[in-house]
């Protein structure tokens, strides 16, 4: 491990590596043997209800959308028409994807993030969730309500040539870094806007997290069984690698 804030493209490929790393020991250390039955299901039914949402909801919605002229930047329509409905589906999915998983499916995940930190600091003491239920499900809900605000404005700029795709693929990135840091800084009594403000803290290595896990979320078969796990372990792991007090830097 390389704790603290380092050499800013240094931080992201090791935050991108931790995607790699989650992956590996899911299947092969023994602190996860047994762990995985429930997180593998709960993963492949919420997958496939979004995945199904998706295909059958949103698709026929956005090529009608797509179909029809608009009062307003109907060239960007035009430009768009062909492509348009797969773009506004991807963007959807980097907004909203990570939070509505997490939500639905990230609660059955807590066993292997607690089993991620004792494979990394032994048999230690246990800290115990300084944050209630009622407090964590009121922090994801203005995630979720966050994400909600940002998914129109994702839509257009998905659309803009060359840079809006790109811009997207970002925000989904610190989207997904921002939900699946919640477990290990809920456990340490971190309210939604101390978390935000670690993230930011260490932005390179944040990225890096949420760059490969959205890259993870596009390869079967580890978006239909296994992504929520893999996202609590990555980021289990790169959140004890964090800089966690305020510097200079």
């Amino acid at each position: 491990m390389q704790p603290g804030r380092g050499f800013a493209l240094l931080d992201f490929w090791r935050g991108a590596r931790e995607v790699y790393r989650s992956i590996f020991s899911l299947l092969h250390e023994r602190e996860f043997i047994g762990m995985l039955r429930l997180p593998v299901w709960a993963n492949m039914l919420v997958f496939a209800l979004l995945i199904g949402i998706g295909w059958l909801l949103l698709q026929p919605l956005y090529t009608s959308a797509f179909a029809t002229e608009w009062w307003l930047a109907d060239g960007l329509r035009s430009r768009n028409a062909e492509h348009g409905p797969a773009l506004w589906l991807t963007a959807t999915w980097l907004v909203l994807g990570m939070p509505l998983l997490d939500a639905l499916a990230g609660a059955l995940c807590e066993p292997l993030h607690l089993a991620a930190e004792r494979a990394m600091f032994g048999n230690g003491p246990d800290l115990g969730l300084h944050r209630g239920a009622i407090a964590r499900l009121r922090d994801r809900a203005k995630l979720c309500a966050v994400c909600l605000l940002l998914w129109p404005a994702a839509l257009a700029i998905v659309l803009v040539p060359w840079i809006g795709l790109p811009l997207v693929l970002l925000l989904g990135a610190a989207i997904a870094a921002a939900v699946w840091s919640e477990q290990p800084m809920a456990r340490r009594g971190l309210d939604l806007r101390q978390r935000l403000l670690v993230v930011w803290r260490n932005r390179w290595r944040a990225l890096g997290v949420g760059v490969a896990l959205q890259a993870a979320a596009a390869v079967p078969p580890l978006n239909l069984l296994g992504l929520s796990a893999i996202a609590t372990v990555a980021a289990s792991s790169a959140y004890v690698q964090f800089e966690k007090q305020a510097s200079k830097r």
